[in-house]
């Protein structure tokens, strides 16, 4: 086993993060090319089409003009449905299918994760859609998966989430960086976002051990941190794909420790 939280709390992550020119809106300009007035629709009908004229008002700016995500209950509640669609089954509904899926999906999910930092008491729980999240932005291609990491840096500095959530948030931003930057060869910045994401497990962690520690699964690293969650067999396939088993090799710097953390949570 590693040793959690090797590095300190004197993490300057601002600085850390800072090769993902972190950016709430880095996203809108590729959602705007890519999806349609038809998507906006079919998200806003996700509710067995309840008060889906309201929804549609409500998501044409966030499409338009890359606006935040309103408070709204209802708004909210189709964004949830459409962060659970799996665009590569034909047979699910609601949601699209193909890349047009992974589209809606993605701006789906975006729509979450900025409308948590202002409402907080109803955001926890939020690596079910940074899982989901993850996958569409690399079906979806390199231009994608760097504004993605991009939004997600911007998302750690405005609210890092939950005590569960943070140290998941961190992961994934590890792992589109790692996909980013291994073939260039930043290897001593991966190794040192690696240790970041670490330390934040052991934070967590500890936090919550006089809660957790009884639960099962409460060994398994970062997703023993949850009760249970719906995705944590997309964690592992991602965890394994990007981290444990690259098909681009790690940097030299980095490649022991992205591999170790990937096997853990891959569960190899």
């Amino acid at each position: 086993m590693i040793g959690w939280g090797r590095r300190g709390p004197d993490v300057n992550t601002e600085q850390l993060l800072a090769p993902l020119n972190a950016d709430e809106d880095a996203l809108a300009p590729l959602f705007r090319a890519h999806l349609d007035e038809g998507m906006m629709r079919e998200i806003a009908e996700a509710d067995y089409g309840w008060k889906a004229d309201e929804c549609y008002a409500l998501l044409l700016p966030m499409w338009k003009d890359g606006a935040a995500a309103a408070v709204d209950g209802d708004l909210r509640e189709v964004l949830e449905l459409i962060r659970w669609s799996e665009p590569e089954d034909p047979a699910w509904a609601p949601g699209g299918h193909g890349d047009r899926g992974h589209w809606m999906r993605l701006f789906a999910c975006v729509g979450l994760l900025r409308m948590a930092p202002g409402q907080r008491e109803f955001f926890d729980g939020e690596s079910s859609t940074l899982a989901q999240f993850i996958v569409s932005a690399r079906v979806l291609g390199p231009a994608v998966a760097r504004a993605s990491a991009s939004l997600l840096a911007w998302r750690w500095r405005e609210y890092p989430g939950s005590t569960e959530d943070a140290p998941h948030l961190a992961f994934a931003i590890l792992l589109l960086a790692t996909e980013l930057a291994s073939a260039a060869g930043e290897g001593a910045w991966l190794k040192e976002l690696a240790d970041w994401v670490e330390a934040e497990e052991a934070k967590a962690r500890k936090a919550l051990l006089p809660y957790r520690a009884a639960l099962p699964y409460w060994d398994n690293w970062l997703l023993g941190l949850l009760f249970g969650d719906l995705r944590d067999s997309v964690w592992r396939r991602l965890s394994r794909e990007i981290l444990a088993r690259p098909s681009v090799p790690h940097p030299a710097e980095a490649r022991e420790e992205l591999q170790l953390l990937g096997e853990l949570v891959a569960g190899i």
